[in-house]
């Protein structure tokens, strides 16, 4: 299938997907600073996929030692701070 080029004139579709509510609530104001809608920012980045044949940043997958650190802190395990400054004192000690 060729990529075309996006025309404001063409006839645009709807579609149905679903969304973090979080990220979606902070993408359409983030997107309504720049007088764009959440569909437009959607669109922008498909359009950036279609053109580059690749995604539009880097996917890293975490090492081993990274997942492990994330399954831990999911569960709970390990030391919380309440603010940097803690952190930053049992780090000195």
């Amino acid at each position: 299938m060729k990529a075309l080029a996006v025309k404001p004139s063409e006839k645009r579709i709807s579609t149905s997907i679903k969304l973090n509510k979080k990220n979606r609530d902070f993408a359409k104001d983030f997107f309504k600073k720049y007088n764009l809608t959440l569909s437009d920012g959607i669109n922008i980045f498909l359009a950036k996929v279609v053109m580059d044949k690749k995604l539009p940043f880097e996917l890293e997958i975490p090492n081993k030692e990274t997942r492990k650190a994330i399954k831990e802190a999911e569960n709970g395990i390990g030391t919380y701070y309440d603010s940097v400054e803690d952190l930053m004192r049992d780090l000195r000690n």
